[in-house]
């Protein structure tokens, strides 16, 4: 598992290397592990902006901005698509990386609910404009091993994500020019028992404007893949 994790951190830092990208990340129940892993690699400075370790919720909220109402809102709390998102939102918001990942899950032993067993985590992955939740149940480990096996899945998403940016480039484009003044979706409106949201992110006007309120504005038009 370790040198996969590695192999994999490997590979997404050339691919930031190529772009001239940096990333920055935000986790809780890794509580750093990926951040130690981007820095295991020499030369991490050119590509790892900076990383924030968020446990409790009270942490979310102060340092990435996320919305008190997504921690009891549905089917959301803590461990959910709309705090992952909100979480690499933040991330995104406050370093100047163009790449974010987030991690929010349960490593166990403890900390399962009836609808939320050990092993749950939700990832999210920003990139440029784009954007991928997903979430994965690696059942009841050991807590060292289903915290590498976040990073690791957390690593994999990040791949696929920036494959997908270098792939759709031209594509979203022309998306985002046929749907432009069309009617957003917000994630709000999603299904929280998806097992993946998907779509583009609006950055306009963010300077003024918290995570909580920006994250409103993703558009997610007809990029939106509903994997159930």
């Amino acid at each position: 598992m370790v040198e996969e994790t590695a192999a994999l951190a490997s590979r997404l830092s050339r691919r930031l290397r190529k772009r001239d990208w940096s990333i920055a990340t935000a986790e809780s129940c890794t509580g750093g592990l990926l951040a130690s892993t981007f820095t295991d690699i020499s030369g991490a400075t050119n590509w790892f902006d900076q990383g924030w370790v968020v446990y409790n919720n009270e942490a979310k909220m102060r340092e990435l901005g996320v919305d008190k109402s997504a921690f009891d809102q549905g089917e959301a709390g803590a461990v959910s698509h709309q705090v992952a998102l909100q979480m690499a939102r933040g991330a995104r918001y406050r370093s100047d990386a163009e790449v974010s990942i987030a991690i929010t899950g349960i490593a166990g032993p403890g900390g399962a609910t009836p609808s939320k067993e050990v092993g749950l985590v939700h990832v999210a992955v920003t990139a440029g404009d784009q954007f991928i939740v997903r979430r994965r149940d690696f059942g009841d480990n050991d807590r060292l091993d289903n915290k590498k096996s976040f990073v690791s899945f957390a690593l994999r998403l990040s791949l696929e994500l920036l494959d997908r940016v270098v792939e759709d480039e031209e594509r979203i484009a022309a998306v985002e020019s046929r749907v432009e003044g069309g009617e957003e979706q917000e994630p709000e409106s999603m299904d929280p028992k998806s097992e993946q949201w998907q779509g583009n992110l609006s950055w306009a006007d963010w300077e003024t404007e918290t995570v909580a309120d920006e994250i409103q504005k993703v558009d997610l038009a007809s990029l939106t893949d509903w994997d159930e």
